[in-house]
């Protein structure tokens, strides 16, 4: 038998080699592909599970009488889009609130309110729908979280009941505007803005620039405004005197235990709580029916990271909407 030359031997051998090596690299790509795959079924799936209509959720059977659950999470902005980034969308909110509303078999709606605030709109058009469940003969009890401060407070003040854990955050009650000024940076860039404008004021709050007098005082005027609105909302729903809500309305927080010394909130407890007293004020049976908008914890764990960055970064969000005045905790 012919012996195979060492030479030939070799090249056989890396031949053998370099195809394991591709056989190898296959696999992984093969896995690549599938865990991507994976993750983008994973992605839609989610996707649509967050569309799904939140009011389909509901716990327990009642003889009659239900209660609703609404959560409001996170900074309260309107949005262009429902992805569930930057925390709750304000349309939706209002939709189930409406819907509850209009459903003759829901006697409490119960708020969980876990918020900041946010801008001064998506803030009053979710009130407004809390406002409108009350005309309707809905007990409206709010329930604090972590925090319900500036336009959380807010919506918290139109309920008839509001409950707080003793160390909650509320209050806040103000409004805020706020600029960045990069006319410095800008300068040392060797960047120039050029501006072609209607009027003197349509560049309003530009970074490029400072604000005139005239501009500061045309905003704190709106400021104003809408501060007066926060403190008549407040006034009417805590029956509270317009002098004594303004004494309290400089921006400071409360805990839960100290709001309740002042008269923002009625009493302490947990959201049990809540729900056993939103049970009793609307007569409602033991076990009644609850509807709950309560999605699964990897949305609202992308809500609350989002949320958490846009309240860091508060100006990230302006480029939807250009300038915002805010009931929202700095």
């Amino acid at each position: 038998m012919d012996r195979v030359p060492a030479s030939e031997a070799e090249d056989a051998s890396s031949i053998l080699a370099k195809g394991r090596v591709l056989i190898m690299q296959s696999s992984k790509q093969e896995l690549f592909l599938k865990l991507l795959w994976i993750f983008y079924l994973s992605a839609t799936l989610i996707a649509l599970f967050s569309l799904l209509p939140k009011s389909l959720f509901h716990l327990g059977r009642g003889k009659k009488g239900a209660l609703a659950i609404v959560h409001i999470y996170g900074l309260i902005h309107t949005r262009e889009t429902s992805t569930g980034w930057g925390g709750p969308d304000t349309d939706e909110i209002v939709r189930r609130l409406h819907k509850i509303s209009e459903d003759d078999d829901i006697k409490a709606v119960l708020l969980r309110i876990n918020s900041p605030g946010g801008s001064v709109g998506a803030v009053q058009e979710i009130y407004t729908e809390i406002i409108r469940c009350k005309t309707k003969g809905k007990k409206v009890i709010a329930s604090m979280g972590d925090v319900a401060a500036s336009g959380g407070y807010y919506l918290a003040s139109a309920a008839d009941r509001i409950v707080a854990d003793p160390g909650s955050i509320t209050g806040s009650i103000g409004v805020i505007l706020e600029f960045g000024n990069l006319e410095g940076l800008f300068e040392k860039l060797g960047v120039k803005l050029q501006v072609i404008k209607s009027g003197a004021h349509k560049d309003i709050g530009s970074p490029a620039r400072p604000l005139t007098i005239e501009e500061r005082q045309m905003l704190q005027a709106s400021i104003n405004d809408a501060y007066n609105q926060f403190t008549d909302a407040v006034s009417q729903g805590r029956r509270m005197p317009i002098e004594k809500v303004k004494a309290l309305a400089d921006g400071r927080i409360f805990t839960g235990r100290q709001a309740l010394a002042a008269g923002l909130v009625d009493q302490l407890g947990n959201s049990r709580d809540a729900i056993k007293l939103a049970i009793d004020m609307a007569d409602l049976p033991e076990n009644p029916q609850i509807y709950t908008d309560e999605t699964h914890s990897l949305l609202s764990m992308m809500q609350l990271i989002s949320s958490r960055w846009a309240n860091l970064i508060p100006w990230l969000h302006e480029s939807e909407t250009g300038i915002s005045l805010e009931y929202r905790l700095q």
